[in-house]
């Protein structure tokens, strides 16, 4: 971040955007920590430390890094693998490990400058993957709006699951709040882009949560957040196959390598500014070795966010300061609210996030331009739904 480049309106326009921002991620994050396996209280420590690393080391002027979905889709299915129930003290113990180790592969990468390499990934690949995980995750969510808990596994399990959440847990009131939020998030983002839409109708489920409406017709609310910020200490290191979690964790590190420079890097492109790649690589590397330490899951560049910023005008990494000291206050003062969401209000924001992720866009793209790249595509997208 470059002091000489900001000016007292920017960053005024910059501390509104972060605020919008940190104000979105809260469910978000939530949702995001809960795929992972992690309590959803994780979710809004990974949005501090790692944020606030990347605002100040990074030189993309306008991407948001934090909490977000790949790493976590590719943590859960992990601990699933593992047969470690989501949520549970092993969960917590493990998945901080991965993280740590994820930060020195991508210190690693950094040192012997693996940010060329990215050149030469196919964005066919890339974009299928990327897509087949984001989809993967739309339908794990999909059974709590029903009234249900999350899925696991592939395509064929989580279909299966979610005809079993409609036979013996459908809650008529969770689909119905779940539907109705989700369907204002796709409506306003078509016709109002640049309103925070997220940010309303979070504020509308705590007032339904609130008032008791939520619970009397049985719809799940979060989990309670205790007020103050993430204790630091190192994961626990002993007690897992160091094989499997050096495999994974390299897995993990080359998505967010890949996938945060290639978005980063269009947006520099269309903006008029360069990356220097190894330095982003480094900041990705600090900014996990910071959630391993605060107990989250790996973190990752967010491109819904990233989107969100450049709709409200942020132009510097002012928006990554102010979104992380906003959820640091959050964190010590304004907890008491988090309680009242409703889980499928939640869910709803985090399925629209989910969505704007899919590659639509380049499907579309490669169906007029290249056929052979589309069936790259839809064989890379395919094969995350089928076999994980």
């Amino acid at each position: 971040m470059k002091l000489k480049d900001i000016t007292a309106a920017s960053a005024a326009k910059d501390i509104l955007t972060g605020i919008i921002i940190a104000l979105v991620s809260i469910p978000i994050s939530m949702g995001y920590a809960q795929v992972s396996g992690l309590p959803a209280v994780y979710g809004l420590y990974g949005s501090i430390f790692p944020i606030l690393i990347f605002g100040l080391l990074s030189t993309s002027k306008q991407f948001i890094f934090g909490v977000d979905a790949a790493p976590a889709a590719l943590v859960g299915a992990f601990l699933a693998t593992l047969g470690i129930e989501s949520g549970s003290a092993e969960a917590v113990q493990l998945v901080p490990v991965i993280s740590f180790f994820v930060g020195i592969w991508l210190l690693l990468m950094a040192l012997f400058r693996a940010g060329r390499v990215v050149s030469y990934i196919s964005t066919p690949v890339m974009g299928g993957f990327i897509s087949g995980i984001s989809t993967t995750i739309i339908f794990m969510q999909i059974p709590k709006i029903l009234g249900g808990t999350s899925g696991r596994g592939e395509i064929v399990e989580l279909a299966e699951h979610i005809v079993e959440t409609f036979a013996h847990s459908f809650n008529a009131t969770s689909a119905i709040l779940g539907a109705t939020a989700l369907a204002v998030l796709l409506i306003s983002k078509k016709l109002m882009p640049k309103l925070p839409m997220s940010v309303f109708v979070m504020i509308g489920g705590a007032v339904l949560g609130y008032t008791g409406f939520a619970g009397s017709h049985g719809v799940a609310l979060l989990e309670n957040v205790e007020r103050g910020l993430p204790a630091w200490r190192l994961p626990h290191f002993s007690g897992w196959d160091l094989t499997q979690v050096l495999t994974t964790s390299l897995t993990v590190a080359v998505v967010i390598m890949a996938e945060t420079l290639l978005a980063s890097s269009s947006y520099a492109a269309k903006n008029g500014y360069k990356l220097k790649n190894d330095r982003e690589i480094l900041a990705y590397g600090l900014g996990n070795i910071a959630a391993s330490m605060t107990g989250c899951f790996p973190v990752n560049g967010s491109v819904s966010r990233s989107a969100m910023g450049e709709q409200y005008g942020g132009k510097s990494q002012v928006m990554s300061v102010a979104a992380s000291l906003t959820m640091a206050l959050i964190l010590l003062f304004c907890t008491g609210f988090i309680g009242y969401l409703p889980v499928p209000v939640l869910t709803a924001i985090v399925i629209s996030a989910l969505l704007g992720a899919v590659e639509f866009d380049l499907a579309h793209r490669l169906l007029k331009q290249d056929r052979r790249e589309l069936l790259i595509f839809l064989g890379a997208f395919a094969g995350v739904l089928f076999f994980g």
